[in-house]
């Protein structure tokens, strides 16, 4: 892992978290330099001991649950303005591994920050206690696909979730955004063989839905994927708060009807 300057992460917290981080809560979070790990590197080991939390500043990664036989189980990806390692920080071992998909870069958060933080430093607590109930509900909703979802209505819901997730944070528009993943590591998440997820994705495409081409997902119909899906996104939402809003402007409901989100 080589050293970033910290130039850019405040401005990113921000407009990602809608923060306005004051002078404890950045002596607190960036106390230290930000870190760079390149794509195909591992962030957190599974079974590492100590370790530190992270907030995700640019770059994708994912969680991974390496199984005894050898075989991979990606258990969600890492976009940027989300945290990790942070909800199993007090446990021994690291449930899970968390490794670079592209080169990302990272804000290390240390328990003693994260104490400090909660003591006097509310907005970032509450951006932090908001990011692991987010990450539950997301698990959350990956179980059900993967129990209860076939698998064109799992792809279309993880689609849309990434979709929602990426306008968010600010990063993309939500009809036409970048995305890293080879169908490979896609259908690990959506725990489909790529075979699949390639016939998946074309009867998703000859549906007039999606089409998912040279790293770029392309929404062409989002009222008919959505009824499709039967994607509700209120479970990615934070209640507005003054405290976690400060001078930001609130995230509200867009006007287009289709139950999409977007800042004001």
């Amino acid at each position: 892992m080589a050293a970033a300057e910290n130039k850019t992460t405040l401005e990113q917290l921000r407009r990602i978290r809608g923060i306005d981080v004051n002078t404890s809560e950045r002596l607190a979070l960036f106390r230290r330099k930000m870190i760079t790990v390149e794509a195909g590197d591992t962030i957190i080991f599974e079974g590492q001991e100590k370790r530190r939390g992270y907030f995700l500043c640019s770059g994708w990664a994912s969680s991974v649950r390496h199984l005894i036989d050898g075989s991979d189980q990606i258990l969600d990806v890492r976009i940027p303005g989300d945290f990790i390692g942070i909800s199993d920080m007090r446990l021994k071992y690291a449930p899970h591994a968390t490794e670079a998909i592209t080169r990302v870069e990272l804000a290390p958060i240390s328990y003693r920050a994260l104490l400090s933080m909660s003591a006097g430093a509310g907005r970032l607590a509450e951006a932090i206690l908001f990011s692991i109930n987010c990450d539950m509900a997301i698990t959350s909703e990956h179980l059900v696909s993967v129990a209860r979802r076939n698998p064109q209505v799992r792809t279309a819901h993880f689609l849309l979730e990434l979709s929602e997730r990426l306008t968010r944070v600010g990063l993309d528009d939500p009809d036409s955004f970048h995305c890293p993943l080879s169908q490979y590591l896609l259908a690990d998440v959506l725990g489909l063989t790529a075979v699949h997820l390639n016939r998946t994705l074309r009867q998703l495409r000859e549906r007039g839905f999606v089409s998912f081409k040279s790293a770029t997902v392309d929404i062409h119909d989002r009222p008919g994927m959505i009824e499709f899906a039967g994607f509700d996104p209120t479970y990615l939402h934070q209640a507005p708060s003054r405290s976690a809003i400060s001078d930001c402007k609130a995230v509200g409901r867009s006007s287009d009807g289709n139950g999409h989100f977007r800042a004001n």
